[in-house]
């Protein structure tokens, strides 16, 4: 077994490496290996079926393809052929790379070294680890690499390994420059496809939280959808038109809850604490603060809804009707959050700002007359809403300058 250790967890690679007679025995003895260690034990995107005393929850999807059905997608969509043919004529050219050319020191090693850190940089999350991580130069005698160069200049990396065990190929990494032109990933990828064995089978790998996941997942996916464009990713790779979808699962003993090796295999990816990751990953994007700002408000809407509806609005020291109408306002916030953040353009993130600082504006002056209240309810709600708007109000300003910077 491949494996990372959490601190808490082994989470595995895969199913273990084993004939399928011998895969379920292997499962057990790395499960109890762990407990005797003080960890618990799953197995991330599994292809198996679940093993005799293990459970399994649906991750997602990853696409197929062989050299005869990508040959075939080429010739009965037009749309993927123009998309080749439009890198072509942009002065496009693909190429196989020898190992030996992305030595450490080559010319190519660096260009490829840079190339992942600007791919990097425009990603919304910050970068992660475990099997998502851009390694492409351990065992490069084991690799397949593609480059995609115009007049000299690398414009996309591709590096693909093999998966013995089908005797396949899971492309690994793909990174691409933003002055790539359309159609080079395209291209790049016919690359490999003509140079893979009739028999292989190839894959892009998972593709996560798509196809028919658990309702609790696709609200994960809703959820972090500033950060990860789940269905962005499903969608590009569809554009290639694979043969098939083969489910990914997650695999563990099902004494335990699922809960537990979800979040340890999330903190496998992060590198270690979750809140760290998701902070940093916020950070580095315009689109997560007014997500994340977005996210309480829905709760904080209904609440005043609650106590308006059940006549407890004096609470928040107003009156039901009055109450009312602040929920209404913040439900008009709420939406234009999500807007701003699905689409953080200038102008939409100044006028959240502005209306955030319009909520501050009067919820201050409103505690200031009322005051705290009395009861534990009262002092937590009335001080919320003043100090909630405030702090938005500042995030979102800053976050609307540095975006009229960057524009300037």
């Amino acid at each position: 077994m491949a494996y990372v250790d959490t601190g808490r967890g082994w989470i595995a690679a895969g199913s273990p490496l084993a004939e399928a007679s011998r895969a379920p025995g292997v499962a057990r003895a790395f499960v109890e290996e762990a407990r005797r260690n003080g960890r618990r034990a799953c197995f991330f995107a599994s292809e198996a079926d679940a093993f005799p005393g293990f459970a399994r929850i649906l991750l997602g999807e990853q696409p197929l393809w062989t050299r005869g059905t990508w040959k075939a997608a080429v010739a009965e969509h037009r749309g993927l052929r123009g998309q080749i043919r439009r890198a072509a004529a942009k002065g496009v050219a693909i190429r196989r790379v020898h190992g030996s050319e992305l030595a450490p020191g080559t010319a190519l090693r660096a260009q490829v070294e840079s190339l992942a850190r600007e791919w990097l940089a425009s990603r919304r999350m910050a970068p992660m680890g475990f099997l998502v991580a851009i390694e492409p130069f351990h065992w490069p005698e084991e690799h397949r690499y593609f480059v995609a160069e115009r007049d000299g200049k690398l414009l996309e990396f591709l590096s693909a390994v093999p998966i013995y065990a089908r005797g396949g190929w899971l492309v690994e990494d793909v990174v691409r420059s933003a002055s790539a032109p359309n159609g080079t990933t395209e291209a790049i990828f016919d690359g490999l496809m003509q140079e893979v064995d009739e028999e292989s089978t190839v894959t892009l790998g998972l593709a996560p939280l798509s196809g028919p996941i658990a309702r609790w997942l696709r609200v994960a996916r809703f959820v972090g959808r500033p950060m990860f464009d789940f269905a962005g990713l499903r969608a590009f790779r569809e554009r290639l038109r694979p043969a098939q979808w083969q489910r990914v699962w997650l695999v563990y003993p099902e004494s335990e809850a699922p809960a537990i090796h979800v979040i340890e295999s999330l903190r496998a990816f992060a590198g270690g604490s979750l809140f760290s990751f998701g902070l940093r990953s916020i950070v580095r994007q315009p689109s997560g603060p007014p997500w994340a700002l977005a996210l309480p408000l829905v709760p904080w809407t209904l609440l005043l809804v609650a106590l308006a509806l059940t006549g407890h609005a004096s609470v928040a020291g107003f009156s039901s009707r009055a109450l009312g109408m602040w929920a209404v306002f913040d439900a008009v916030l709420t939406i234009l959050l999500f807007r701003g953040a699905l689409q953080p353009k200038r102008s939409r993130l100044t006028l959240v700002a502005a209306a955030a600082s319009f909520d501050a504006g009067l919820s201050v002056p409103h505690l200031v007359l009322t005051g705290l209240g009395r009861g534990v309810a009262a002092i937590t709600v009335r001080s919320l809403a003043a100090a909630a708007p405030c702090f938005g109000a500042m995030v979102l300003g800053v976050l609307a300058l540095r975006q009229t910077a960057r524009g300037r």
